[in-house]
């Protein structure tokens, strides 16, 4: 029987609104620095939307010290400049290599890449638009047929529109990082990054890779404000209140965060500094509604006690718990209920803290940088408060850290409850000798 193989972390790279690195990203943390300031996005130079976002103001892509042959390949390609959430993704993934300290050879090795974003669609998005754009125009207004109407916009905005695709993200972050192993891309919402990390560590152990960098990115964009807005999901006055009675939903988090995940045996041999094991990954599809968890489902806790059967570990032996921590009452109350159900009613144990008030919500890539800060958190041995709580809603039954805590942090676990029912839990260890 073939041996199982340990999955470590060995490399961190967040860019995110409380620093860029981990040392400032952490000390930003601890500040409470969380970079909370106003979008204003103009059309024809008039003033179109403004909103509340956690910014990234000191981010500079062009201080990282890439690959100019494929970058200089990567804008003839796009014709443009890349937009700012690739170049997020780009940046966190150099930071997590050269965290990691991990060497590869050129032209031939086994690194991989597993990247998460939500932004696809746009396709059928374009071509929707296409058609109402065409029937809101007058009929003195009409110049071209609808053929040659329809001709022109797709010869304008083929390369933008093939260049959503998936793959084509996956294609130009490999090529500037000269990454040649078994890659992916992942889209399961919100949850994306914790799957990406089990399809990570699935990699490794299944011989495909000796080491893969996880990354994902997300910028705070006018249309999905729109969308969350619209919704009542996007927080009336700038705040996230996680489990909070005066819990209003989300603010949008810019940036990005890679992880270098690897096989514990190569990490030794290289000597490389491990921050945690990834110890196993629980996961449940609910497929019920996109925008609202069915209240009385067992997905979630499903999900949450299939990582500690996967680990081969009990409940009790979980000292932190990160939870999705929305701020939406809805989604907060069917996340207590999961969380409550297992850990018992107000637990003592685990410490429970929410971390989207430090950076805001990063979308595809929030359970990823979230685990960025779990981390850091258990490297440091200080477990950060939940911000914004001073009112949580008792009846939720639900404890949050309301203090900094100083203590060692042996187990500890994301939790992630996304969009379309994409459940998710992932346990992470300090080794013995760390």
């Amino acid at each position: 029987m073939a041996k199982h193989k340990q999955v470590v972390i060995t490399g961190i790279g967040p860019v995110a609104s409380t620093g860029i690195g981990k040392a400032a990203f952490w000390k930003g943390i601890l500040d409470k620095d969380v970079g909370l300031g106003t979008k204003e996005v103009k059309l024809n130079e008039e003033v179109w939307a403004t909103f509340p976002v956690h910014t990234l103001d000191r981010f500079d892509f062009t201080s990282f010290n890439l690959d100019k042959t494929a970058l200089a390949y990567m804008a003839e390609w796009k014709e443009e400049e890349p937009p700012i959430d690739l170049c997020y993704l780009i940046a966190a993934v150099d930071l997590a290599l050269k965290d990691s300290g991990l060497k590869y050879g050129h032209d031939e090795n086994d690194i991989g890449l597993v990247l998460a974003h939500e932004n696809l669609g746009l396709m059928p998005f374009l071509l929707k638009l296409s058609e109402r754009a065409y029937n809101t125009l007058s009929e003195n207004e009409r110049s071209l047929s609808r053929k040659h109407f329809y001709e022109k916009l797709y010869k304008e905005c083929l390369k933008s529109g093939y260049d959503v695709q998936s793959f084509m993200t996956l294609f130009h972050v490999a090529k500037i990082f000269n990454i040649h192993g078994y890659s992916l891309f992942v889209n399961n919402a919100c949850a994306s990054g914790l799957y990406a990390m089990e399809s990570a560590a699935q990699m490794i152990r299944s011989n495909q890779n000796s080491a893969v960098v996880v990354a994902a990115s997300d910028d705070a964009e006018i249309y999905k404000y729109f969308y969350f807005s619209d919704i009542n999901l996007y927080s009336k006055d700038g705040k996230i209140r996680p489990f909070c009675k005066d819990g209003s939903g989300f603010v949008f988090g810019d940036g990005g965060i890679g992880i270098v995940m690897e096989d514990l045996e190569h990490a030794q041999r290289r000597n490389a500094d491990i921050y945690a094991e990834y110890v196993a990954g629980g996961f449940s599809l609910e497929g019920w509604k996109v925008s609202t968890p069915q209240i009385g489902s067992d997905s979630y806790q499903n999900a949450i006690v299939k990582a500690l059967r996967q680990g081969n570990m009990h409940k009790d032996e979980i000292q932190l718990l990160v939870p999705h921590g929305v701020g939406s009452p809805a989604i907060d109350y069917y996340e207590a209920k999961a969380i409550t159900s297992i850990f018992g009613s107000v637990p003592e144990r685990p410490f429970i803290t929410a971390f989207k008030p430090y950076v805001g919500h990063n979308l595809g890539g929030s359970a990823l940088l979230e685990t960025a800060i779990l981390l850091l958190s258990m490297r440091n041995k200080t477990v950060v408060p939940t911000l914004n709580c001073e009112n949580i809603n008792q009846d939720l039954e639900i404890s949050l850290v309301k203090e900094q805590i100083e203590t060692t942090v042996n187990t500890a676990m994301k939790v992630c409850c996304a969009f379309a029912g994409y459940n998710a839990a992932a346990i992470f260890k300090r080794l013995n000798d760390m």
